[in-house]
């Protein structure tokens, strides 16, 4: 017997187990009556105790719809003293009549109609079929699912025959009916909806709906939200966020999206003058090396160590080196991450993979590697020293 249909309120009760058997090589039992909620029509399962024994998932049997208790250990009792996890219930509660609830209010404010639900402890969301509301017609949808939870209407349940269901919307009819009937979830003067889910007894329980992502998936629309303790645990966090950023800006809250499209100009026309700037920079660079590089049978070797540097920024600058003819840079960073870039002239036969592995063969711990014209790689820390001994090691394998 699935006692929570008529009462989702208790938490603690007494039942006598049925029947024993293993699901995915856990114990778990039948008991003759179960308030315990098995996962199904978008909603968890409840957690709990049975005898002392963890209750980690609840199932419904498809073959006879009985509801299976899957536990961590087996009970040594067939007379078995339950306990429900009241917090899970209750919060699984609200959000599931909130989602009645927020379903209605779509369906009279903008005629949109749910077609998917799916509630989790991470995420709670329903799926729209329209995909083109605005953000004034989802307002008014929340502001409408509250004045339903505010004005505190009473929620009942009822079972009825499915050629009686005028009027009460459904997703689908459900092939297996535990109750006989079409159990039905009655919003007083508002919404009738078929459903085998947990609910509060009055609207007021909700506590509030809030909307906080709307987001297009396909051809669908999915709106996520929060209800009751939820709702304020989430209020609580984006208030703290909100009022951080507020004093880091120095604004009024109302200021605030002014004042970040601001900064972000500011960094767009930063980024733009930096980049200018290392063009710059790289090219006096390119020029200072060129000019101080050692000639040897026509070959400018360009061998420098520098501090900090990541690959790419070395893989940049050896770049507008070899675009000279006769020229193998050899360039190396030291500090907290080693860089390595070996690079040459097209006009040159020198194999700088070959290159890269004598120079981590040198000491250093290197990953990385390439082909002919360019080689690569990183790896720990090292000082300029230890650096300027890997490309001479790098060198070294390059000279005849």
């Amino acid at each position: 017997m699935r006692a929570y249909y008529d009462d989702s309120y208790t938490t603690t009760f007494t039942a006598r187990i049925l029947e024993r058997l293993e699901i995915d090589s856990r114990p778990a039992v039948v008991l003759d009556r179960t308030y315990f909620y098995p996962t199904g029509g978008g909603q968890p399962n409840d957690l709990g105790t049975i005898s002392g024994c963890e209750v980690i998932d609840v199932q419904s049997r498809q073959v006879d719809n009985a509801v299976c208790h899957v536990l961590a250990q087996t009970p040594d009792t067939d007379d078995a003293e339950c306990h429900i996890d009241w917090q899970r219930r209750f919060d699984h509660m609200q959000h599931h009549t909130g989602q009645h609830v927020l379903s209605q209010a779509f369906v009279l404010v903008a005629a949109a109609n749910t077609v998917g639900f799916h509630l989790s402890s991470d995420s709670v969301t329903i799926d729209l079929d329209r995909t083109d509301l605005n953000e004034g017609e989802i307002d008014h949808v929340e502001d409408e699912a509250n004045r339903i939870v505010f004005e505190d209407r009473g929620v009942r349940t009822r079972v009825i025959e499915p050629d009686q269901a005028d009027g009460v919307r459904m997703r689908r009819v459900p092939e297996a009916r535990a109750t006989g009937g079409l159990r039905v979830v009655e919003i007083l003067d508002f919404d009738q909806t078929a459903c085998g889910g947990t609910h509060v007894a009055r609207t007021g329980e909700i506590g509030i709906i809030k909307i906080v992502k709307v987001e297009k998936r396909g051809d669908k629309l999915r709106i996520e939200f929060r209800c009751g303790r939820r709702a304020l645990r989430d209020y609580h966090e984006r208030t703290r966020v909100t009022n951080l950023l507020a004093g880091d800006l120095t604004c009024p809250l109302g200021e605030m999206p002014e004042a970040v499209a601001r900064l972000r100009r500011e960094l767009k026309d930063s980024q733009r003058r930096l980049k200018a700037a290392q063009s710059e920079l790289l090219s006096a660079e390119r020029l200072s090396l060129l000019m101080n590089a050692e000639v040897v049978d026509q070959v400018r070797w360009v061998v420098a160590v520098f501090a900090d540097r990541d690959v790419g920024t070395l893989r940049a600058l050896a770049s507008a080196l070899v675009q000279e003819q006769g020229v193998a840079a050899l360039l190396g960073s030291a500090g907290e991450r080693s860089a390595l870039v070996l690079a040459r002239s097209a006009d040159l036969a020198f194999d700088m993979a070959q290159a890269f592995r004598a120079a981590a063969d040198g000491g250093l711990s290197l990953r990385g590697g390439g082909q002919d014209a360019l080689a690569q790689g990183g790896g720990g820390g090292c000082t300029r020293e230890e650096m300027a001994r890997a490309l001479a090691a790098a060198r070294s394998a390059l000279s005849p």
